[in-house]
């Protein structure tokens, strides 16, 4: 691979979520939003391996291994903000180190994959989660 085609695959990689692997047990999860010609990074919201959030980082080029493109993390905040919308804020808490939502004191949970509860509070807000999957894909 050239150096030509190794910048663009790199910069194809902009505005992206990618994981930039320091060693094999640290790393920083972040949207890359700008290389340098030497390959030095710039992420932004990155978090490390235990979850410390870096506002904004920039790593040389000597300080890391690899660099792995990653799935955008699902929005959990802004789901729990449109069911705050029908249901009073303080029944709805999300616990941003689980990425779970808790409505009406853990009754009704939900994470990335779906809703757990029974009955129409928890009927509603599957409705809800439904409505905003398909809004993510448009």
């Amino acid at each position: 691979m050239s150096i030509r085609q190794y910048n663009t695959e790199l910069g194809s990689l902009i505005d992206k979520i990618v994981k930039v692997y320091i060693n094999k047990d640290k790393f920083f999860v972040g949207k890359l939003m700008g290389i340098s010609e030497d390959s030095n990074l710039i992420l932004v919201n990155a978090k490390n391996e235990k979850s410390k959030l870096f506002p904004k980082l920039f790593i040389r080029n000597t300080f890391y291994n690899f660099v792995s493109l990653e799935e955008e993390p699902f929005p959990m905040v802004a789901l729990s903000e449109r069911i705050a919308t029908i249901f009073s804020k303080g029944h709805v808490n999300y616990i941003e180190d689980q990425n779970i939502i808790s409505i009406l004191s853990g009754k009704i949970l939900v994470d990335e994959k779906g809703v757990r509860g029974e009955g129409p509070s928890a009927d509603r807000v599957r409705k809800i989660y439904e409505q905003f999957k398909m809004d993510l894909e448009d």
